[in-house]
């Protein structure tokens, strides 16, 4: 995607019925410090005061009032006449924060082939106060995005239109989860980035609608990641099943408590379950990687510690299918490259015959060092 140096920007919000939480939103765009900004607001026929306030706003945003299929559908109609290279969804009880869009703009003039960008961000209550940092975001994952669960804040999440079309806006048919489903959707078809800053504030309170979700949403959640994980049984639906229970029983005392250590029990234990990659590049006897639809290959650098006559013996496997079986000698990296052939969110394995503690003082027990993970893309996208 070519990007001018202040490209448009497009915020879609979908609103019905927010009156009460509908002027901040509205203020935190319209009082960001970057100007080329399109603010289109959805709004599903609101019988509160949202038409009244939203009239203040003529001529500064794009009004739509109309009937609509759900939030999923406001949205779409939203992503469908904005005009923007890049887009923004702003629910109508959430907002931006200050100098939110600057830093946004400045991510996607950087990086031409960014797909979609996330940040940090606050929740909030009712009355605005700033509650706590949500904590579940990280560093992007895609295989912990696919396989256990959403890490990323949807109002602080942005994307380019040119992906947003590539791969057919928001899930209609999806009530709790359709901003998941994007995410996973968007990175198969561009880079994915994270910004360490604070973007924006979700407000959490009893009322909405992932509170509410219950055992419905849960299902959705389940169907989400079967839909997309190579496993027969993705670990995310068991810490979802879990908080949903504790979302069930929060107002019982003795059950919350329980539930809430439950959580964290079972959350600790599928945490180690994970076969993930640590900071310094080293992994345990197991490690998987999700290969975006985009990459045609990958090549990575793989070496040991273990100084022994017959070294490391690492296997590679591409979709659960053995590509090759290679022995890695100590003091000597290995060179492996890969072929994306299902072009389908393949699912890439590292699998280590040992892993073992290599300092005293570090309680891991450590396979092979991926030094390095390069991707290319495929000529298709």
């Amino acid at each position: 995607m070519k990007m001018e140096m202040n490209p448009l920007v497009s915020i879609i919000t979908p609103s019905y019925n927010q009156g009460k939480y509908i002027r901040e939103t509205i203020e935190s765009v319209l009082n960001q410090d970057y100007e080329n900004i399109e603010y289109i607001v959805i709004d599903g026929k609101s019988t509160d005061e949202t038409l009244d306030i939203l009239s203040e706003y003529e001529g500064r945003i794009t009004i739509v009032s109309e009937n609509d299929k759900g939030q999923s559908d406001a949205i779409n109609k939203g992503f469908k006449i904005a005009q923007g290279s890049i887009v923004g969804w702003l629910n109508s009880d959430d907002v931006y924060e200050p100098g939110c869009i600057s830093r946004v703009v400045e991510y996607f003039n950087n990086n031409h082939r960014l797909s979609l960008l996330y940040g940090e961000g606050y929740i909030i209550d009712e009355s605005s106060n700033k509650v706590k940092v949500f904590e579940p975001t990280q560093e992007f994952d895609y295989w912990k995005l696919v396989n256990f669960w959403d890490y990323i804040m949807q109002p602080a999440t942005f994307f380019s239109m040119d992906s947003l079309r590539k791969v057919g806006f928001l899930d209609e048919s999806l009530e709790y989860c359709m901003d998941w489903d994007l995410w996973i959707r968007l990175a198969a078809v561009g880079e994915v980035a994270f910004c360490k800053c604070m973007l924006a504030c979700s407000r959490e309170y009893s009322d909405t609608k992932t509170s509410m979700g219950g055992v419905a949403r849960l299902q959705e959640i389940k169907s989400l990641l079967k839909k997309y994980s190579k496993a027969k049984h993705p670990l995310g639906i068991y810490s979802y099943s879990v908080s949903t229970a504790f979302m069930k029983y929060r107002n019982n005392s003795i059950l919350r408590k329980w539930f809430s250590f439950e959580m964290g029990v079972v959350h600790s234990f599928l945490t180690k379950k994970m076969f993930v990659r640590c900071q310094d590049g080293w992994i345990g006897k197991r490690y998987n990687l999700i290969i975006p639809n985009y990459i045609d290959r990958v090549r990575l650098s793989l070496s040991t510690p273990y100084n022994k006559q017959n070294g490391q013996i690492v296997s590679i496997l591409l979709n659960d299918r053995v590509l090759d079986n290679i022995t890695i000698q100590v003091g000597v990296e290995k060179s492996v490259e890969i072929t994306n052939e299902v072009k389908d969110y393949s699912e890439l394995t590292i699998i280590c015959c040992k892993g073992n503690k290599i300092l005293k003082k570090d309680k891991r027990k450590l396979g092979v060092r991926v030094a390095n993970i390069e991707f290319y893309e495929s000529d298709e996208f």
